[in-house]
C-alpha cells in the first residue's frame, strides 16, 4: 500500500514537474507613429506628437517620393517645458532607415519632426517612428499556461 501511495505521488510530482517547466513569452510592442506630407514643394513641419507616458524611440524611418539629387535634411525636436533635444537625420536615399536610436521619452514631451529648406523639390515625404512605452504603463495579464494553450485551441478550431 505504501508503494501504491509513493507511485501516486511521484506521478504527481512529475506532472507538475513537467507544468513548471512550460514557458510563455509576453511581446510588448511598439507603437508606431506616423505621418505623410504631400505638396508641391514639401518644406516645414511634418509630423508631431505628444507622449502620453514614458518610453523609448527605438527606430525611425523616412521616405521620399523619388529619390533626392541632393542631402536633404531632416529635424526630429523632443520638447517639453523644461528642455529641447534635437536630433538631425541627413539623406538623399528614397528611403532612409535609422536604426538604434534609444531616444528617452517622458511623459508629456512633445516631437516636432521637420524638413529644412532644400533646393530640391521634395513632393512626397513619410516619416515613421516606433515608441516602446515602458513597462510600468503597458498593462499586465497574468494567465495560466493551460489557459493560454485552451484560447490557442479555440483560435485554431475556429479559423478551421
Amino acid at each position: 500500500m505504501d508503494n501504491d501511495r509513493v507511485e501516486k505521488l511521484e506521478q504527481v510530482t512529475d506532472r507538475l514537474m513537467r507544468r513548471a517547466s512550460k514557458r510563455t513569452t509576453a511581446l510588448i510592442t511598439p507603437y508606431p507613429i506616423s505621418n505623410a506630407v504631400f505638396g508641391d514643394k514639401v518644406e516645414g513641419v511634418l509630423l508631431c506628437y505628444m507622449f502620453p507616458c514614458d518610453g523609448v524611440i527605438s527606430k525611425g524611418m523616412f521616405k521620399v517620393g523619388a529619390k533626392p539629387k541632393k542631402e536633404i535634411y531632416i529635424e526630429a525636436k523632443l520638447f517639453n517645458d523644461v528642455e529641447v533635444h534635437s536630433k538631425g537625420f541627413t539623406f538623399n536615399k528614397k528611403t532612409f532607415v535609422a536604426d538604434n536610436l534609444a531616444i528617452e521619452v517622458k511623459s508629456g514631451d512633445c516631437l516636432k519632426v521637420s524638413l529644412s529648406p532644400t533646393d530640391e523639390v521634395v513632393t512626397e515625404l513619410w516619416v515613421s517612428f516606433l515608441w516602446i512605452p515602458t513597462v510600468k504603463d503597458v498593462e499586465v495579464k497574468s494567465y495560466l499556461i493551460e489557459e493560454l494553450e485552451d484560447d490557442l485551441q479555440k483560435k485554431r478550431l475556429t479559423a478551421e
